[in-house]
Order: C-alpha cells, then sequence, then structure tokens
C-alpha cells in the first residue's frame, strides 16, 4: 500500500524488468524531500542541516537527554547522539553533565535560541507543503508512513521476508480484492428495505396471495414481503446469491431470468423489482409480467440511490462514487441515479409513497457494503487497487474511531404501476 502511494510521487527511469523496491522509493523519496528543504533553508540564509529539526523541535521545549530526545523520536539513539554531534559543532546546542554524571544533558544554544524563532515561521510553511503534497497525490503520507513503522515494529521485515519464501506465492486476482464479491457478502452488508415498503406494495396490490420478488438476489426484501403475502417467490439468475438467500417458510427461491418467469399464468398480486429492473430486457420482462399477473396486479420497480452520510466523510463518499469511480459503473447504472424516471414503463403509474433507507453504520459496516458495488469490483479487476486504498485510508482519517457510527441514507425511488386484465380473443 505505501509503495503504490510512493509510485504516485515519484516513478524513476526504469526498464520493464527493473521495478522500483519499496526501499528504492523511500530512499529516492526522502532525498527529494531533505534536498528541497535544504535548499529551501539556503534561500533563507540559514545555515542549518534538515537533519537539526527532529532534535530541534524537542529542545524547544527545554533541556532532554541523549535517551529522552530518542524516546521521543523514531530515530535511533546513535543517530540522534551523531546528529546532537553536529549541532554542537554549528553552535546549536551546549551538552553537559546530568546529575548522576552518566547521562549527557543537551539545551539549546544562546544561537540556537535565537535561531527557532525563525524555523518555527519555516516549520509552519513547511507543513503547509506537505498538506498540499498530500492533497495533490491523493494519500495521506504521514499516516502511511506511521502505519507501516508500526507493522514492522509488530513484524519486522525480514520475518515478513522469510514466511513469503515458505508461503505459497499469491494468485494474480489475490491482491485485486479489496472489496470482495458474492451472495455471501451481499447479504450481510446491503441495506434491508424498510417494512413500510412492504406495508404500502401490500396496501396497494388486488390480494395478498403471491408476491414475485425478480432479480432477488440474497432475499432481503423477499423475506419483508412474506410479512405481508401468504407466499413469495424470489427469482434470481445467480445461484450464488441464492445460495445465501435468508430462509423464510413462505419464500420459495426460483434460479432463473426476469426474461422467463418460472411462475404460472395469472397468479401474482405483486411483482417487484428491486435494485435490478436496469439489468433486463424490459420489453421481455414487461411480457413476463403481464403473463403472471391477475387482473389489476401491481407491478413495482424499486431502487435506491447513492448514499448520503452526515457530517463532513459525506464529501469523500460522493467524491469516490461521482468522480473515482465513474468510469468503472456500468451504463445502466445512470437509471438508478436517475430513480428509473427514464426507464420505460407502459403501465398505469400509481404515485409511490416517500420513503428511505436509514441506518446507523460504523465504518466497517460502510466498507462491508461498497464492497458490494459492481464499479469497485471492476476496478479492483483491472488492477486499480491503488484508487480503492487511497479512498479507504481518507475514509478512515475522516470517520475517527471505526466503531464510531454514523447515519446512512438512501433515497428510495418507486415506480409503481397497475397491471390490466390480459385481452382474450
Amino acid at each position: 500500500m505505501i509503495e503504490n502511494a510512493l509510485a504516485l510521487i515519484y516513478i524513476p527511469p526504469m526498464t520493464p524488468q527493473l521495478a522500483p523496491g519499496l526501499g528504492e522509493l523511500l530512499r529516492h523519496l526522502i532525498q527529494l524531500l531533505d534536498g528541497g528543504a535544504a535548499l529551501a533553508y539556503q534561500r533563507e540564509g540559514l545555515r542549518y542541516r534538515p537533519r537539526f529539526t527532529p532534535v530541534m523541535r524537542v529542545l524547544a521545549e527545554g533541556a532532554h537527554t541523549i535517551g529522552e530526545i530518542t524516546a521521543r523520536l523514531a530515530i535511533s539513539q546513535g543517530a540522534v547522539s551523531q546528529t546532537v554531534g553536529l549541532m554542537a559543532t554549528a553552535g546549536l546546542v551546549a551538552r553537559s553533565s546530568g546529575c548522576d554524571g552518566r547521562q549527557m544533558v543537551v539545551t539549546l544554544s544562546d544561537d540556537g535560541q535565537a535561531l527557532l524563532e525563525r524555523l518555527q515561521r519555516h516549520w509552519e510553511a513547511t507543513f503547509r507543503a506537505i498538506d498540499s503534497l498530500e492533497e495533490e497525490v491523493g494519500a495521506p503520507l504521514r499516516t502511511l508512513l506511521s502505519r507501516a513503522s508500526a507493522a514492522l515494529e509488530r513484524q519486522d521485515f525480514a520475518e515478513r521476508i522469510a514466511l513469503a519464501t515458505t508461503s505459497p506465492p499469491l494468485s494474480p486476482t489475490a491482491p485485486l480484492r479489496p472489496f470482495a464479491e458474492g451472495g455471501e457478502e451481499y447479504a450481510r452488508y446491503r441495506p434491508n428495505y424498510p417494512a413500510e415498503l412492504v406495508s404500502a406494495l401490500a396496501t396497494l396490490a388486488p390480494g395478498r396471495g403471491l408476491a414475485v420478488d425478480v432479480g432477488c438476489g440474497s432475499g432481503q426484501l423477499s423475506v419483508l414481503l412474506a410479512g405481508g403475502f401468504k407466499q413469495v417467490i424470489g427469482i434470481d439468475v445467480s445461484g450464488d446469491q441464492l445460495a445465501h438467500a435468508v430462509s423464510h417458510p413462505r419464500v420459495n427461491y426460483r434460479e432463473g431470468t426476469a426474461e422467463a418467469l418460472a411462475v404460472a399464468d395469472g397468479a401474482a398480486d405483486l411483482i417487484v423489482a428491486a435494485q435490478a429492473a436496469h439489468w433486463f430486457d424490459l420489453p421481455r420482462f414487461y411480457q413476463e409480467v403481464r403473463r403472471i399477473a391477475r387482473p389489476g396486479a401491481l407491478l413495482a420497480l424499486v431502487s435506491y440511490g447513492v448514499p448520503t452520510l452526515t457530517g463532513g466523510v459525506n464529501a469523500t463518499l460522493q467524491r469516490f462514487y461521482w468522480r473515482e469511480l465513474a468510469p468503472y459503473w456500468a451504463p445502466e447504472r445512470r437509471h438508478v441515479e436517475s430513480a428509473y424516471a427514464e426507464l420505460p414503463f407502459p403501465f398505469e403509474e400509481l404515485e409511490p409513497p416517500p420513503l428511505a433507507i436509514q441506518r446507523q453504520w460504523d465504518q466497517p459496516q460502510l466498507l462491508g457494503y461498497l464492497n458490494t458495488w459492481s464499479a469497485v469490483r471492476r476496478a479492483a479487476a483491472e488492477g486499480r487497487t491503488a484508487l480503492l486504498q487511497r479512498f479507504e485510508t481518507e475514509l478512515a482519517e475522516r470517520w475517527g474511531t471505526p466503531t464510531t457510527r454514523r447515519q446512512i441514507q438512501w433515497p428510495l425511488a418507486i415506480r409503481l404501476g397497475r397491471i390490466a386484465a390480459r385481452q382474450t380473443a
């Protein structure tokens, strides 16, 4: 993940056979950062090395021993001692023995104190430059590097290499699944529909005998419909989805297509397609709808649009959906975004009730839901894992504590139609 982020900053000249390693990228990045910082100090007339800055910032708080400075920084004690020695040579620090005679105490000299005010202004500009760099590359570099360091402290790189040597190689598609696909994830993370939807459909239907859920997926709506109808038939083209469907004594799942419904003629009081109609061959589906509908039956095409979150994290989600994933959505997705308004609907149309799906989700639940987006799976399949990882990192930064729950809402769109009795010869 770090390597992908750093590759956005710099890709040195290379042959296809010699891609740069993580160490090369990190070293080159440090050269670019330190070289630029040194030049900035030089332009301001400061005889100062960038490597002094971590120690200088600690000593700005007062005198410290070498051990105390090391404990405050992600630098070895040997490196701290060397840096302090160079700073003493430059006249920026003074060294003295501690009370027990064993610890060396370091303080800023008069020259160091005088330099500190100018450095404070320079450091403020430096951090603004870092913020600008992170915004440009679309990755929180400091956070990524901190996480990488913490991970290597938990398990050093030598051990990781040893494990990689003895473990079987990953399949080519293994890294391309930051967001999983399949019926299990769909059943676990897709939001359920509000009970008010079923109540409204049952009230408008001519009877409460049979409801047919076309494109039922893993049965979220099918089970809800069982609370308003005596029998429900859930039909989906995906056997994997049906394998993870929620069981219910009044729900009968069948594998099949929307264009050839395994339902008897004139049997259905309600035919509903939730978040699925934009994939159908609509003329053939409508022909099947007319065949299985009893006189006056109800057809409902249901969709829920782009979710919104409370707080500033919503901007991150909206940019991810509308901008970063835009090339990976299928053309049919536009029908969901337009609330199915552009779909042909040759039936007597009824006014639907205003409804929405509302949940309180933590960060893992949101990511689990995003795992089911077809555009995310397509982006991963095309090797755009860096894009997905950048989003996940930014989301984590903005979300805060992962277990914090935030309100998420999907607008519910419904096209409702009354199906007239079939004409007989």
